[in-house]
């Protein structure tokens, strides 16, 4: 249903050009994988441009004082979330017109109504429910594993407000690398895997992942 979408072919050496020395906001993190989960407030964030990024994640870097020179790529990740694409392209209409929703009973919808989320190898967030309604994903680039548990294991993901996130009730697990002594009640918890590859749309609705 997305073949058609001149948004589904883009690259990020094409978002590049179209952004050119315009900065996002990253987050990094750490590849370690530890008992606690990895929540905003232990990561790094640095502004960069997606060139930067780009020559980053290919081993490329050009800059050694750039914003990516101090983490290296084989111990750290790195991701820009929920970048509004009608905030990127302001000033590129035509950009936004390269996404349409309405296949999927959105009619009118465009660009202006989706957020662009990019990252590198590793990259990932705890697991977490959004309050808010449902969200429609496109995978353009890449691969994106969740993990996903219905709305009644609530309980068993030891749900926490800390650190606080206005969207968000986050898991107290590290879903990947669980302490079940700690959290025994997790063993009741039924995960589903859905691997994401580019061109497919997944539908979240309310729930943890």
């Amino acid at each position: 249903m997305t073949d058609d979408w001149p948004a589904s072919r883009w690259t990020l050496a094409h978002l590049s050009d179209a952004l050119q020395e315009r900065t996002l906001r990253f987050r990094i993190g750490t590849r370690n994988v530890n008992a606690e989960p990895q929540f905003e407030t232990s990561c790094d964030y640095i502004n960069g441009s997606l060139r930067q990024f780009q020559d980053w994640v290919s081993g490329n870097l050009q800059d050694a004082s750039g914003p990516f020179s101090q983490y290296d790529r084989s111990e750290s990740w790195a991701y820009a979330d929920y970048k509004y694409l009608a905030l990127l392209f302001k000033d590129q209409p035509e950009m936004l017109q390269e996404v349409s929703w309405a296949d999927f009973g959105f009619p009118g919808r465009d660009g202006r109504d989706s957020t662009l989320w990019i990252g590198s190898r590793g990259a990932n967030t705890p697991c977490h429910i959004d309050s808010y309604g449902c969200n429609l994903v496109l995978q353009v680039q890449g691969r994106k594993k969740w993990l996903l548990f219905p709305p009644e294991d609530t309980a068993f993901l030891y749900p926490t407000r800390i650190p606080y996130e206005e969207s968000s009730i986050f898991s107290k697990v590290n879903v990947v690398n669980p302490e079940r002594w700690r959290h025994p009640a997790f063993s009741s918890a039924r995960p589903h895997v859905v691997t994401l590859h580019p061109g497919q749309v997944y539908s979240i609705a309310l729930r943890n992942r």
